[in-house]
C-alpha cells in the first residue's frame, strides 16, 4: 500500500510539473469563462417580461475574445430559476436584434449547474464582440432565468425587457449565471474592478466606507493588486492587497475607507485597480468606474415613522408600548412616534382619524405597529401594519433597519411660532426634493400630537397600567385633511412650502364621538409632517420618505448653515434684501422668499419683489423660490 502510494505522489508531482511546464511555455488549457461567481439560490429566479419567451445573454467584448482567438467554445454551463421550462435555445450573435452566428436546442433543465455540449465547437476569432445568451419558453407562472445578485459591471449582461434588449448592469440582478467552457486558451491575466451600489441614505461632510469588488475574468489566479479611489477627482487614496488567492471566475471585496463629499449632490466615487500580480496584465480598459453616490446636505433631518395603533382597554397594549420604546432606543435612529387609539376599540382619545387608519391599513387588533409605512415582505407584502407577539422588538427594529438602508428623497424642514397669549401656532413646512423620488401620489399630512397625557389603561401585567398611566406620543387629529394634501409634481429641485396657521383650542373634543374632551397642553404639543405616497386602492404602496415633528414654537432647523436649499443646479431664483433696519425691501426674482434669522428660525416671509420689511439688524439668510428652483444667501441687515 505504501508503495502504491509512493507511486500515485510522484505522478501527481510529475502531472503538476509539466503544468508549469506547459504555463512557461505559453501552451493552452480549458478554461471556464464568464462573468458570474457561480452563486444561486434556486429560490430567485428571475423573469424579465411580464408574458411570452425570456431572453438574456452575456456580451463578451472583442479585445477579451482577441486573447482567446483561436479557442473553441465546447460547452456551456448553466442553471435556471425553475426545471418547468418548454425549451432553451443558446445562442451566440454579434448583434443582439440580428442573426445568430450559433444556434442549439438544450435539454434536461434543473435548478442545479450542468454542461451543455455544443453539438459543434465555436471558434473565437476576437474579430468582434459576441452576445452568448438565451431563449426560454415556459408558462407564464414560472421565473426561468437565473442570476449572481453579485456585482455586476455595466455592457456585460442583456436581458430583452419591454419589447427591447437593455444593459441590465444598472439592474441589482447580478450576472447571468451562463458559462463557456473554452478548449486552447492562452494563460492570460485579467481583472475587472465592479461598481458597487450605493441606494443608501450619505450625508455631505461624513466619512463613509464603501465595499468595491475585483473579479478574475482571467485564467491566471490573482495573488496581489493596488486600489486607488477619489471623490470626484480629488485627493487620492491607495491600497496595495497582497497575500490574496483569487481563482478564475471568483470574486473579492475590499474596502474604501474614508469616503466623503465636501458638499451635497451627486458625486463621482472614482475607483482604479493596477498593479495586478505585479503588474502582469494588458488589458486595463475594465480596470475602472465611476460610482455616482447621492450625498444630501449635512444638516437635513432624516427621521423614521412608527405609528402605534393602541387602545386604554387594551390589556396587551402597555408591554407594546415598551417594545416599541425598547426598539426605537436601539435602533439609534431619530423616530417620530404617532399613536392612534383605535387598534382595540374606541376610548377616550380616539379621534375620526384614528378610524379612518386602523380601517385603511388593515388593523385587526391592539397593539399593532406601522414602520414608514413599509410592507415588510418578511412579515406581510400585503399591508405595513403589525400585530404585537413575541417578536414585536425584533420586528419594529427590523424594519427601522431596512428603512435606514433606503434612500429619503425629500427634505421635511419645519419653522413655527407660537404665541402663548393668543395660543396662534404660525409658521411654515419646507418640502425639497433633492431626488426625484417617483411617487404616483406624493402628499403631505399634518398631524396634531400631543405627548404625557395622564388617564387610565388597561393592563395584563402587573404594575403597568393604572389611572395614572402616562400617553405618549397621542393623535389629536389632521390639519389638513384625513390622509394630508397632494404636493402635485415633486421632482428632484422641487421646494414646496406649506403655511401654518393655527389657533390652539383649550381642549380637543373627540371627532370620533364628540364626547371625549381632552385638555390641550401647548408645552406638550406637537406638529408632525409627513411626506410619502398615497394610494386609496393600496395600503402597501403608501410609503413614507420623511417625517420631522417640532414642539409648538420651535424649529427643525439648527442653524443658518442648515436652512433649507434646492439642488446647487437649480440657480434661477434671485433675491436680495435693499436698504437698512427702518427701510428694508426685498428685491429680486421670486415667487416667495423665505428669511430665516442665525438660529435657523423663520423670521419673515414675503410674496412678491418690492415688499418691505421690519426686521432686527443682524445677519440673516435668505431663500428665494421661483417655480421648481430656490436660490440660498446669507445678507446683513443693518441699522
Amino acid at each position: 500500500m505504501k508503495r502504491v502510494l509512493r507511486f500515485l505522489i510522484i505522478g501527481l508531482l510529475a502531472m503538476s510539473a509539466c503544468a508549469l511546464a506547459q504555463a512557461a511555455a505559453g501552451e493552452t488549457a480549458t478554461n471556464t469563462i464568464g462573468y458570474t461567481n457561480g452563486d444561486f439560490n434556486n429560490r430567485d429566479g428571475v423573469r424579465l417580461e411580464g408574458t411570452g419567451a425570456q431572453r438574456a445573454a452575456i456580451r463578451i467584448p472583442a479585445a477579451k475574445l482577441e486573447r482567446m482567438a483561436g479557442a473553441k467554445v465546447t460547452a456551456i454551463k448553466g442553471v435556471f430559476g425553475t426545471r418547468n421550462l418548454n425549451g432553451v435555445t443558446f445562442f451566440i450573435t454579434a448583434d443582439l436584434d440580428g442573426q445568430p452566428l450559433y444556434e442549439q436546442q438544450l435539454s434536461g433543465f434543473g435548478t442545479t449547474w450542468r454542461e451543455y455540449a455544443l453539438a459543434t465547437p465555436f471558434e473565437i476569432t476576437g474579430e468582434t464582440d459576441l452576445y452568448f445568451g438565451y431563449t426560454i419558453t415556459c408558462s407564464d407562472a414560472y421565473s426561468p432565468l437565473a442570476f449572481d445578485r453579485q456585482y455586476s459591471e455595466p455592457g456585460c449582461n442583456y436581458g430583452y425587457v419591454d419589447g427591447q434588449w437593455a444593459d441590465l448592469g444598472s439592474a441589482t440582478y447580478g450576472n447571468l449565471n451562463l458559462q463557456l467552457i473554452v478548449e486552447g486558451v492562452p494563460q492570460f491575466t485579467d481583472a475587472t474592478v465592479r461598481p458597487f451600489r450605493a441606494d443608501g441614505f450619505y450625508r455631505a461632510g461624513t466619512e463613509y466606507s464603501f465595499q468595491g469588488q475585483l473579479f478574475n475574468f482571467g485564467t491566471e489566479t490573482i495573488t496581489s493588486f493596488s486600489v486607488a479611489s477619489s471623490v470626484d477627482g480629488g485627493e487620492v487614496s491607495t491600497q496595495a492587497i497582497t497575500g490574496v488567492s483569487i481563482e478564475p471566475g471568483q470574486t473579492y471585496n475590499f474596502d474604501l475607507e474614508g469616503v466623503e463629499a465636501t458638499d451635497y449632490g451627486y458625486k463621482g466615487v472614482n475607483m482604479s485597480i493596477s498593479n495586478v500580480n505585479g503588474g502582469a496584465e494588458t488589458l486595463l480598459a475594465d480596470n475602472k468606474c465611476d460610482v455616482q453616490v447621492y450625498f444630501y446636505p449635512q444638516g437635513m433631518p432624516r427621521n423614521f415613522l412608527v405609528e402605534n395603533f393602541t387602545g386604554q382597554t387594551c390589556g396587551n397594549c402597555p408591554s407594546g408600548h415598551l417594545a416599541m420604546e425598547d426598539a426605537i432606543e436601539r435602533s439609534g435612529e431619530s423616530v417620530v412616534a404617532v399613536s392612534y387609539h383605535s387598534g382595540f376599540e374606541p376610548d377616550d382619545f380616539t379621534m375620526m382619524e384614528d378610524a379612518y387608519y386602523k380601517q385603511f391599513y388593515g388593523v385587526t387588533g391592539a397593539p399593532s405597529f406601522m414602520v414608514n409605512r413599509f410592507a415588510n415582505p418578511a412579515i406581510s407584502s400585503t399591508s405595513p401594519a403589525f400585530e404585537y407577539g413575541g417578536m414585536t422588538t425584533a420586528m419594529i427594529l427590523d424594519c427601522i433597519e431596512k428603512q435606514a438602508a433606503e434612500q429619503p428623497y425629500v427634505g421635511v424642514y419645519i419653522n413655527t411660532n407660537y404665541d402663548e397669549q393668543t395660543r396662534r401656532l404660525t409658521g411654515a413646512v419646507d418640502i425639497v426634493a433633492y431626488r426625484d423620488p417617483n411617487l404616483s401620489n406624493p402628499s403631505l399630512q399634518l398631524l396634531l400630537v400631543q405627548d404625557s397625557i395622564v388617564g387610565n389603561q388597561h393592563s395584563y401585567t402587573t404594575g403597568l397600567g393604572g389611572s395614572n398611566y402616562m400617553h405618549r406620543h397621542v393623535n389629536r387629529g389632521s390639519l389638513n385633511g384625513t390622509f394630508g394634501e397632494k404636493l402635485g409634481e415633486l421632482s428632484a429641485g422641487a421646494v414646496i412650502t406649506k403655511e401654518i396657521d393655527y389657533t390652539l383650542p383649550e381642549a380637543i373634543t373627540s371627532s370620533y364621538d364628540s364626547l371625549s374632551v381632552i385638555p390641550t397642553d401647548p408645552k406638550q404639543m406637537y406638529l408632525v409632517a409627513i411626506v410619502g405616497n398615497i394610494d386609496s386602492s393600496d395600503p402597501a404602496n403608501c410609503l413614507v420618505l420623511n417625517c420631522a415633528q417640532v414642539k409648538f414654537g420651535s424649529s427643525t432647523v439648527t442653524g443658518i448653515s442648515s436652512a433649507p436649499a434646492s439642488n446647487p443646479e437649480a440657480g434661477a431664483a434671485e433675491a436680495r434684501l435693499v436698504g437698512s433696519a427702518g427701510s428694508l425691501r426685498a428685491e429680486g426674482n421670486f415667487d416667495a422668499l423665505y428669511i430665516y434669522n442665525v438660529s435657523g428660525k423663520l423670521a419673515a416671509r414675503c410674496s412678491a419683489p418690492g415688499q418691505a420689511l421690519q426686521l432686527e439688524p443682524g445677519v440673516y439668510v435668505t431663500r428665494a423660490v421661483k417655480g421648481g428652483s430656490t436660490a440660498t444667501a446669507k445678507c446683513v441687515v443693518a441699522r
